[in-house]
């Protein structure tokens, strides 16, 4: 997890319903919103214009040609006036309230020529695509620069004109509220848009998740990820105050997202399913034995797992293991349920290990971990530690510019984050961010910082004999941070300093969802360097689509959990309200579940469970095939208990 949100790094609905009986696909949903009327409609006046301008012209052609009746003529004209209603009609509204926010720059195209090309004409910008890639949508783009400066919640109303031209009969656009320049900071989560044949006015609202300052933002069209041939006349951008109601704000047509291996019949599904049956559950036995220690022959004993031995599991705030809210009491009651490992989300970070603390704040910080550490080993769940050291330079190093004091500062930090945690975890993620996202700015670029990394990993493996992890993220991404990051891994091993896992981040976005298939194929690729795989930070940010976002979770679960490489999977937060990104929570901040958090109930809680009945022999013992982990056993007779059984 990255301590600022990317840019061209890319990255990072809330609604109920009954747990699924199977992985079929769902039903898209039916949305009723008093906006999503208002788009339909202007929808119907679009298709309607065409055939009206059309019929115009047939009109004038006749009259031209001398070949026009007097009921043709009144036609005509009750033509020409339905094309100037439906005209007006289907006129953009634009939201009062708003000031311009764009200033006089000219609007730019620009791609890359390994994916196609730009022109910058007299009235309007063209980029043909012909060599696409999902995985790159940056690699072209039209650039609307923004004068005025934004503060944070500002909304942002951006009204794209554009074309699709050649013979598709439809394009898609990325929308990015971001950094003109590197590090390509985005504001605001991407927006799909879909580009029609005429000429439209396409309206997509931002709310902005930091102040931007003047002359630094940009609204961008990224295209690069489609064969197809886009022309944008204008990028209008509007901003309006932070308190306004962006409900009723015009609505873009949205990009309808899928991804391959989605469908219920998928082949890639029913293998998974079927390894995980076979590499996942093992032959266990459990002997019993009474009060008296000694076993208990022919006996009733029904056995149900508690917890899974595989690491399933979610980002955690320290503080609400000892909080005493009912919102506290909810977080762990979920925690307690359906997990098997946590991670604390920043708690064990050099941010909050920083020297500039006074001694209540550190105090403070302490206990709350203490008191969390004992609640889950009590319950027997693990917890990884993230992170020793950010290569991307984190918030609490940012002012500081001498090298020699953010090197002194980080190995301090190293030393006391250890000393403290000592072995309550069960792994680090000793580097994060070793290559981080386009236009980061990175610690080993500065002087005398180069191999700080590598002074991080030395000194913590003098200290500690856990297993060390490198965590990044975008890793089932075609490009550097893939490449890199496995180059990164084969070069730190070469070295001596020997990687145990690769913490892969596993953020992922609407505009980009690589296929279940591809997932098991960058594993595979990765299994050659390093032993051991972990989903570290799971999330999928979708624009209104929960189905997709359930779908998603649940495929990429399956994948993960049918891979033998992986050890654990484990979400970026689970609750709205206390999530790094809200959208992307699987329950809501009244606790109502989304659909995202069925799949997890259903697959975690329900599916991948063992409950068996059985007796005890004549030596006390009971053995079964299940999944591994903690289980409850309840005999006859005897009182309750949470055992591991052996395997």
């Amino acid at each position: 997890m990255r301590s600022a949100r990317s840019g061209n790094g890319l990255m990072k609905v809330q609604t109920g319903r009954r747990a699924r009986t199977g992985p079929s696909r769902r039903s898209t949903r039916n949305l009723e919103s008093s906006s999503e009327s208002n788009y339909c409609a202007n929808a119907r006046f679009s298709a309607l214009v065409p055939r009206a301008r059309a019929a115009c012209s047939r009109l004038e052609s006749c009259i031209i040609g001398g070949r026009c009746t007097s009921a043709m003529k009144r036609l005509s004209f009750l033509t020409v006036l339905l094309f100037a209603t439906l005209c007006r009609l289907h006129a953009l509204e634009i939201p009062p309230g708003g000031t311009d926010a764009r200033g006089d720059a000219t609007l730019k195209a620009w791609a890359s020529k390994a994916v196609g090309m730009a022109e910058n004409l007299e009235l309007r910008s063209r980029i043909t695509i012909t060599q696409a890639d999902a995985g790159t949508a940056y690699s072209a783009q039209f650039i609307a620069t923004v004068a005025e400066g934004i503060a944070k919640n500002e909304r942002v109303l951006a009204i794209i004109k554009a074309r699709v031209v050649g013979s598709a009969a439809a394009g898609e656009v990325l929308a990015k509220l971001q950094l003109r320049t590197a590090p390509y900071t985005a504001f605001a989560d991407s927006i799909g848009v879909d580009i029609q044949r005429e000429w439209t006015e396409q309206p997509v609202t931002f709310i902005a998740s930091d102040d931007i300052p003047a002359h630094t933002a940009a609204v961008v069209l990224l295209c690069g990820q489609k064969e197809q041939s886009i022309e944008v006349e204008s990028i209008r951008v509007l901003k309006y105050p932070a308190a306004t109601d962006v409900s009723s704000f015009p609505r873009a047509r949205m990009t309808k997202r899928s991804y391959p291996g989605r469908e219920a019949d998928a082949p890639w599904r029913k293998a998974a399913l079927e390894r995980i049956e076979q590499h996942r559950k093992a032959d266990l036995s459990m002997t019993i034995q009474g009060d008296d220690g000694k076993p208990v022959a022919n006996a009733e004993v029904k056995l149900t797992l508690h917890r899974h031995a595989f690491e399933f599991g979610s980002a955690v705030v320290a503080k609400r293991f000892s909080g005493e809210s009912e919102d506290d009491r909810r977080y762990r009651e979920i925690v307690d349920r359906l997990f098997s490992i946590v991670v604390f989300e920043n708690d064990l970070k050099d941010g909050n290990w920083s020297p500039d603390l006074d001694e209540k704040r550190k105090a403070q910080r302490n206990a709350e971990l203490d008191q969390a550490f004992a609640w889950l080993a009590e319950r027997h769940i693990p917890v990884r530690g993230h992170y020793l050291m950010q290569v991307a330079t984190p918030y609490n190093l940012h002012d500081i510019k001498d090298s020699t004091v953010i090197r002194e500062r980080t190995l301090a930090s190293v030393k006391e984050r250890l000393a403290f945690v000592k072995d309550r975890v069960i792994e680090w993620d000793v580097i994060n961010h070793p290559i981080a996202w386009n236009g980061a700015d990175m610690l080993n670029k500065r002087p005398g910082l180069e191999q700080l990394d590598r002074e991080v990993f030395t000194l913590a493996r003098s200290l500690t004999k856990l297993p060390f992890c490198v965590n990044e993220d975008q890793v089932f991404r075609p490009g550097p941070q893939c490449d890199d990051t496995l180059t990164y891994i084969q070069a730190l091993n070469e070295a001596g300093l020997t990687v145990y896992g690769l913490g892969n981040q596993a953020h992922f976005h609407e505009s980009y969802l690589p296929s279940p298939e591809h997932l098991l194929a960058v594993t595979d690729r990765f299994a050659e360097v390093v032993p051991h795989q972990c989903i570290t930070e799971y999330d999928i940010v979708t624009t209104e689509d929960e189905e997709l976002a359930a779908d998603y979770t649940r495929d990429v679960l399956i994948a993960v959990f049918s891979h033998p490489a992986y050890t654990s999977f484990l979400l970026w937060g689970f609750w709205e309200g206390s999530h790094w990104k809200p959208e992307a929570a699987s329950w809501n901040k009244d606790w109502s579940i989304r659909k995202r958090g069925e799949v997890l109930e259903e697959w975690i809680g329900h599916r991948w469970r063992t409950e068996v009945t059985l007796k005890t022999n004549a030596n006390g013992r009971v053995k079964w095939r299940g999944f591994p982990g903690w289980y409850e056993v309840k005999a006859t007779g005897l009182k309750p208990v949470i055992a591991k059984p052996a395997w």
